[in-house]
């Protein structure tokens, strides 16, 4: 009867919500989702929502002296989408180091070749010839191919390349004798209710969308070497000697951190079972991806934590890395303190997969359970893209969010943690966060709305627009909604879309209904038009104890108002008023009694951007 209840009155507020909301601009391919009831104004996916998903086997070898990759995939492809697929699209990532392709990031001419080399690929066990398939910097098509809906279709491809060594960009050789490989083979390309198949080709920036599907992968490397990679090793007892395995299992227990490979065990070759060469098994389920890490000079740190209360389960955290890294002796603390936070306080979703490994890599990436992190030497920075890379793990993995064309719905969260979790993950390292880059070029010709597609984003507008403004739209937001309230629309949305694809406008009316409340006006001014923060103080009055404070809004966006008053004994008091009050003003009047004289009034915080805090400050002359 309460979940009922629960049930109706929810019905209640999301039919309520429709009738009064404000619409948000929406662009004709997802107009064309509501009428097909894909999708719905609900913000829950549509009675007719349907996605594709691809299960695969992989085959790996991985010779570190050549760096050769030699892979076999085996692919089931399912189509669930109402329209007969007529072709397949396949997305080949490591070609963007074929010579004939387009890129928009530097990559060294050592590293320029011949990209994936396809020696075979069959369709239902039937051999297609070179004719048959065509190559376009990283997609691939093959053509002949008749999938009808709700139809399967085998695809197994043979193929090898050469992983890159001068120019890592999220894979590729980290030094000598430790490598980080992902997107290593041909994998096919996301068809969805939206936009159809998935051709935005792969040029380096842009990051990545994928389907949902189960992975087993064999990995085959020298001796010495020891594998980490996205999904449980399932026969690690096979692999490792006995006391390091003992050690794993050990840390999967523990919630102390355990040194599980040390240098002396490295420098003794004493880590592995001595064969010439060794392969790992790994299986993962219901992940968009697969990567791994290769190395024989790595030490290794684990501890877990129970991230789930009721059911009791652990997840185990891990750091491997360079002993001669030393702000990586703290990532395996840091990362375990930010699992916690997401599984205990936000989003307060037990974090979802059995592990996570941050690998002393040379880029700051996130895979499925992994994460790839430059050893950093400001530990501030170790602190922060920690917490930032181990949040991805919600989005866009738990939750399958597309990065390539709108970055905003995984990196404004992420980068949100950065500054939340940072006093609790490592209370005892100095904070001081810059958001000088908003400052610097919001309602410049380069600023875009923060709905412009992610490859559309160059120069200064790139990262304000994708990462830092969306991270402060949300935090202000929470502080609007309240934690409590702002964590169960979180919840809301998280658990709605959990293993699907939602678009931004799933977020804006999943979140509208996970609050009850009609939050239009706030996502129109943050995400559909150019976001300039610019508050002010109009002027100050008073008469005897009675002071007036106008704040104007100069800018584009709301902003919350954070009003620090200082009185003429060094005394201060603070005054809130958040996002909501301009909902229908321009002018905010603050009124304040106080019988201390006040010398100086100062209106932001370390989190308020403000392209003009000049006229921020008002000092009382007479």
């Amino acid at each position: 009867m309460i979940k009922l209840r629960f049930l109706v009155t929810f019905s209640f507020v999301a039919n309520s919500l429709l009738l009064f909301a404000q619409k948000l601009p929406v662009d004709r391919n997802y107009a064309k989702a509501l009428a097909a009831n894909t999708r719905s104004e609900t913000g829950l996916p549509g009675k007719n929502y349907w996605q594709n998903r691809a299960d695969y086997k992989l085959a790996v070898s991985f010779n570190p002296d050549t760096r050769e990759i030699n892979g076999k995939v085996s692919i089931e492809y399912y189509n669930n989408s109402p329209d007969t697929l007529n072709r397949l699209v396949l997305k080949l990532y490591a070609n963007l180091y074929k010579s004939n392709a387009m890129r928009n990031v530097f990559v060294s001419s050592e590293d320029v070749g011949d990209g994936i080399s396809i020696t075979r690929i069959e369709i239902e066990h039937q051999a297609k010839s070179d004719k048959e398939y065509s190559i376009s910097g990283t997609n691939m098509y093959v053509k002949k191919v008749r999938l009808a809906p709700h139809h399967r279709v085998s695809i197994d491809i043979a193929y090898h390349y050469t992983l890159n060594k001068g120019s890592f960009l999220r894979t590729g050789q980290i030094a000598e004798g430790s490598y980080f490989i992902a997107y290593f083979f041909p994998r096919v390309a996301v068809y969805d209710d939206i936009d159809g198949w998935n051709e935005y080709g792969y040029l380096g920036k842009e990051e990545f969308y994928n389907d949902y599907g189960n992975f087993k992968a064999s990995i085959t490397v020298p001796d010495n070497y020891s594998v980490w990679s996205t999904g449980t090793l399932t026969n690690g007892k096979e692999l490792y000697q006995q006391a390091i395995f003992k050690k794993i299992e050990e840390a999967e227990k523990s919630d102390s951190v355990i040194e599980v490979i040390n240098r002396d065990e490295i420098q003794n070759k004493n880590v592995t079972r001595h064969n010439a060469a060794n392969t790992w098994n790994f299986e993962a389920d219901n992940v968009t991806d697969l990567a791994f890490a290769v190395s024989d000079k790595y030490v290794w740190k684990a501890a877990s934590i129970e991230v789930d209360s009721n059911t009791h389960r652990r997840t185990r955290i891990d750091a491997v890395y360079d002993p001669n890294h030393k702000t990586y002796d703290h990532v395996a603390d840091y990362a375990r303190k930010t699992v916690e936070q997401i599984s205990y306080h936000l989003p307060r979703i037990p974090f979802p997969y059995p592990h996570i490994s941050i690998v002393d890599g040379l880029d700051a990436m996130e895979y499925p359970m992994m994460v790839n992190d430059l050893p950093f030497k400001d530990e501030k920075d170790v602190v922060e893209f920690t917490a930032h890379e181990v949040f991805h793990s919600i989005f866009p993995f738990y939750v399958g969010t597309n990065e390539t064309k709108y970055s905003f719905m995984d990196e404004g969260w992420a980068t949100m943690t950065e500054f939340m979790f940072h006093p609790l993950i490592a209370p005892h390292v100095k904070m001081d966060y810059d958001i000088s880059s908003i400052n610097d070029y919001a309602g410049l010709a380069e600023d875009m709305p923060l709905m412009t597609p992610t490859p559309q984003l160059y120069g200064k507008a790139r990262y304000g627009d994708k990462d830092l403004k969306p991270a402060l739209a949300l935090y202000y937001l929470k502080e609007a909604l309240g934690e409590k309230k702002f964590i169960i629309a979180l919840q809301f949305f998280i658990k709605t879309w959990a293993g699907k694809h939602p678009t931004p406008y799933d977020f804006f009316n999943c979140t509208n209904h996970g609050t009850g409340a009609d939050l239009n006006w706030y996502w129109k001014k943050w995400y559909f038009e150019k976001a300039v923060p610019d508050l002010s103080i109009e002027k100050v009055s008073h008469k005897g104890s009675t002071y007036q404070i106008s704040i104007i809004n100069k800018g584009t966006v709301p902003m919350p108002i954070h009003v620090r008053v200082i009185m003429s004994d060094s005394t201060t008091k603070d005054l809130l008023r958040t996002v909501k009050v301009w909902h229908d003003n321009d002018k905010v009047m603050i009124y304040l009694y106080s019988k201390k004289r006040i010398n100086r009034i100062v209106l932001g915080n370390a989190y308020d951007a403000d392209v003009n805090p000049a006229d921020n400050v008002w000092l009382n002359n007479n």
